[in-house]
């Protein structure tokens, strides 16, 4: 009787047809994300590699058996050992610390010529966190290669259809690609910061640690909470002439005294630029300085010794990077300085995001602004200072 009276009802009707409409809404796109979760399979380009394993398990799927084999004159084969013909394939592929850029590439141009010619797949989609060459994106001198255009022309011509990639070292890249999505970190950067500062009430001043930096700096800007951002400044260095990791710094614009500084990189090999940023902003008055870098490269200078000792010796109170390069859980069982003054995100779950909202027909932006927390999409896996990894929620 109750229920009849209800229906007569126009407000308990239309709530209950926007119930209705809402749950089937909410299992077509669980139906979808399983069939699309279905369609595709993934491929590691590395064995043994620790992102493409947790990108595995986050997505619920296994990773195609694939073996590259040496012959005796040193030539090499890909071979894919499961039957892909129709499917979406995503080829992960991350290069490995101390790894030659050139064999990664070699391997991935392998692999991608073995599922276009003779698996006969579908679609194939690279998932790339740290593109190869991205640093080359032009010119400093005549006669010089811009070799990530290069990369691009090779993987478009073998057959590659779409590209994730991670934090470019200049967005002017992007043109080289017929098909792509840019994933910035910023928003996870500007996320952690918020919920692991807030509490402490401290404010930060925004570092770019070059010219070329800006752009980055305002990025992350845009992503943080403007109550705790004390202000913004930059450092002018200018590259050593004949050096190909030496630079000095001629100016410091900006107020820093007694706050923390960020300094935001996209990417951090001999170090020498983030450490003289670090070192000019403590001159300044910065009680603290911390660094934000998507790719760690970590590697020994020729001209000023181990990246190790470097660090330790640095201005530089912690630096916060991810695992977009393989061989960082290898690094920090290896060295405590190391474990002391990195602090590891985990970009697994955002790349596993992308990879499904790319084969559901989404964008970058409606991924990021569709997610109720950020936090869902990196976990810290390990935080400066443990002896050991974070355990894995």
């Amino acid at each position: 009787m109750e229920f009849e009276k209800l229906q007569g009802d126009p407000q308990f009707r239309s709530w209950l047809e926007q119930f209705i409409e809402d749950r089937v809404r909410d299992e077509l796109k669980r139906d979808m994300d399983r069939r699309a979760r279905e369609a595709f399979s993934l491929v590691s380009v590395r064995p043994d590699d620790a992102l493409a394993d947790s990108m595995a398990r986050i997505l619920g799927k296994p990773l195609v058996p694939v073996e590259i084999l040496t012959f005796g004159d040193g030539e090499k084969k890909a071979v894919v050992k499961e039957n892909l013909r129709g499917k979406h394939v995503y080829v992960i592929a991350t290069v490995g610390y101390g790894e030659d850029p050139d064999v990664s590439f070699a391997n991935a141009l392998k692999i991608l010529s073995t599922l276009k010619r003779t698996c006969k797949v579908r679609q194939i989609n690279f998932v790339v966190p740290c593109l190869w060459y991205q640093a080359q994106d032009k010119t400093h001198a005549r006669r010089e290669p811009i070799t990530v255009r290069d990369v691009a022309d090779d993987l478009i011509r073998r057959g590659m259809n779409h590209i994730i990639v991670t934090s470019l070292h200049a967005e002017q890249i992007e043109i080289a690609f017929d098909s792509f999505d840019h994933l910035k970190m910023e928003p996870l950067f500007s996320d952690y910061l918020n919920h692991r500062f807030i509490e402490q009430g401290e404010k930060f001043i925004l570092i770019s640690p070059d010219d070329g930096g800006v752009r980055m700096r305002e990025e992350l800007f845009k992503n943080m909470n403007p109550d705790w951002v004390a202000g913004q400044a930059a450092v002018h260095q200018l590259r050593v002439r004949g050096s190909v990791d030496e630079k000095q710094v001629l100016d410091f614009v900006g107020e820093v005294e007694g706050h923390i500084g960020i300094i935001l990189d996209d990417m951090m090999r001999s170090g020498s630029t983030m450490f003289q940023a670090a070192k000019a902003a403590k001159e300044k008055g910065a009680k603290k300085v911390i660094g934000l870098v998507t790719h760690f490269y970590g590697f020994d200078s020729e001209t000023h010794g181990r990246f190790d000792e470097r660090l330790v010796d640095s201005a530089l109170d912690e630096l916060i990077c991810t695992n977009s390069r393989g061989g960082l859980e290898e690094r920090l069982a290896e060295s405590k300085i190391l474990r002391d003054r990195l602090t590891v995100i985990d970009m697994a779950p955002y790349l596993s995001k992308a990879l499904i909202n790319f084969q559901t027909g989404g964008t970058v932006k409606d991924m990021i602004a569709s997610v109720g927390e950020l936090r869902d999409l990196y976990r810290v896996v390990h935080l400066a200072g443990s002896e050991s990894p974070l355990e894995e929620d």
